[in-house]
């Protein structure tokens, strides 16, 4: 039988851990005789509670116990649990030759660990660019979920349950993997790859592909912003024509949504990083944080600083 061990913190994703656990159990009813049994445990052995404020009784602390896959549920500030003890046991259960997963800001402490030198871990598009801004890009891949040797790791949220069909696949073959699928009602995805889907609204395309080019220029430089003008030159298209494309497929001029996409970034990092507003600011194509604030309160009613506080 394996032992799966999965480990919360407080703020731990609820859904996540159900999208690990549920698929789990249906393997093993599905099988002649279970194959998988888990154990929850946190770091210090106290009752965490979740994302959504739910108590969670858990299976005792950290332990040395053999296990054959360690699974670990972060939450939204992965710096709580954040502690040398911590990742030391990390490491020690890597070089016992466990399968480490992680599922999205678990994936910090991953990298801090030194457990994501060889393969970078799935991260949800939200979190990241700040990722990667602290750790940097070795670490970090835009994927949805990832399951190769001796590491998985899952963007979070619903895609989390294509990690753990993944890893029922490492351990019993793709066709029980398939039976629990249909068994939940899940198509499970064809690619574990986002490609930076999640930056990209994917009907664009179908409205009008040099508009999606256009989009595609945007977001590939929002540190340094194109002028439109250099975008239209890129694309051999007149800038009166690209403007008119914009405000019949979108209601917005080629500025002003560039702005949006940058004002969402920076949001994401806002609520996703620790950065510094000045630092945001410069990614975020802004060169000053009161040229930032001043958008920002103008596209969302706060400031940054108010936003970072919510």
């Amino acid at each position: 039988m394996k032992t799966i061990t999965i480990v919360i913190g407080e703020g731990f994703p609820l859904l996540s851990l159900s999208l690990i656990t549920e698929p789990l159990r249906v393997a093993n009813r599905e099988s002649p005789k279970p194959i998988f049994r888990w154990r929850v445990l946190s770091v210090d052995g106290q009752t965490p509670r979740s994302s959504s404020g739910r108590a969670f009784e858990i299976d005792g602390p950290l332990d040395e116990a053999p296990t054959d896959a360690v699974i670990l549920l972060a939450s939204y500030a992965p710096d709580r649990m954040k502690s040398d003890a911590f990742l030391g046991w990390l490491r020690r259960r890597a070089r016992a030759g466990c399968l480490m997963g992680c599922v999205d800001t678990g994936a910090l402490l991953f990298a801090e660990a030194g457990l994501l030198n060889r393969r970078p871990a799935a991260v949800h598009h939200e979190a990241i660019v700040g990722f990667r801004e602290s750790r940097g890009e070795a670490y970090f891949v835009d994927r949805l979920f990832d399951l190769d040797g001796d590491r998985c790791s899952s963007a979070g949220g619903v895609v989390t349950i294509d990690m753990t069909l993944a890893l029922i696949a490492h351990y019993e073959g793709p066709r029980l993997a398939r039976r629990v699928a249909e068994i939940l009602n899940y198509r499970p995805l064809e690619s574990s790859r986002a490609d930076g889907s999640f930056g990209f609204d994917w009907s664009v395309p179908r409205l009008d592909r040099t508009l999606a080019k256009a989009i595609e220029m945007m977001l590939a430089n929002m540190e340094n912003p194109l002028r439109i003008g250099e975008i239209s030159d890129r694309l051999e298209w007149p800038e009166w024509k690209l403007r008119r494309l914009f405000l019949r497929h979108l209601g917005l001029s080629p500025q002003a949504y560039y702005l949006e996409l940058r004002l969402d970034r920076a949001r994401n990092l806002l609520r996703n990083s620790h950065e510094r507003i000045g630092s945001i600011a410069l990614m975020c194509g802004f060169p000053a944080p009161e040229s930032l604030s001043r958008a920002y309160r103008q596209r969302f009613g706060v400031a940054p600083s108010e936003d970072r506080e919510l």
